[in-house]
């Protein structure tokens, strides 16, 4: 892949809403991805985020949390990708978890579809869901809150 092509790239992902973009031509890879201005440069949507809660983006449209009472400290599970949040792992099927489980690290909590892929999005602590931050269906921005974990 050349290095104009890379440059294109990164200018279309620079001006667009896309939070990342990967492009494949046989052995070839490059996987761009956008963090937020107020988060620390990463090439892995899905490293570690911050500890603290992040705003939601402007424009997505704010519910209230579902929320159970909480002991302790909480820590966020962010978005790491565009896409749509589905709570359960198929239609009719008991949530990946509810408000009260305990979850393990790891542990898939949900799935975000992006592009028609489903992409597992795990428990990077464990502890007991406290708070659900978005609705099934809805659509989240990459470093969106999506679940909070009490200790």
């Amino acid at each position: 892949m050349d290095l104009q092509r890379i440059k294109a790239l990164i200018d279309l992902i620079a001006q667009s809403p896309l939070a990342e973009i990967e492009l494949i031509e046989g052995e070839d890879r490059v996987r761009l991805v956008k963090t937020p201005k107020t988060q620390s440069s990463s090439t892995d949507a899905a490293s570690t985020r911050a500890e603290g809660e992040a705003q939601p983006p402007s424009g997505v449209p704010t519910e209230a949390p579902q929320q159970a009472p909480s002991a302790g400290a909480a820590r966020v599970i962010h978005a790491p990708m565009f896409g749509v949040v589905h709570l359960t792992p198929a239609p009719n099927e008991p949530a990946f978890a509810q408000l009260g489980d305990s979850v393990s690290e790891g542990q898939v909590i949900c799935t975000i579809e992006a592009m028609k892929m489903f992409n597992a999005i795990e428990s990077e602590f464990a502890g007991t869901l406290t708070e659900i931050l978005v609705k099934a269906g809805q659509e989240v921005e990459s470093g969106q809150p999506l679940f909070r974990i009490s200790q």
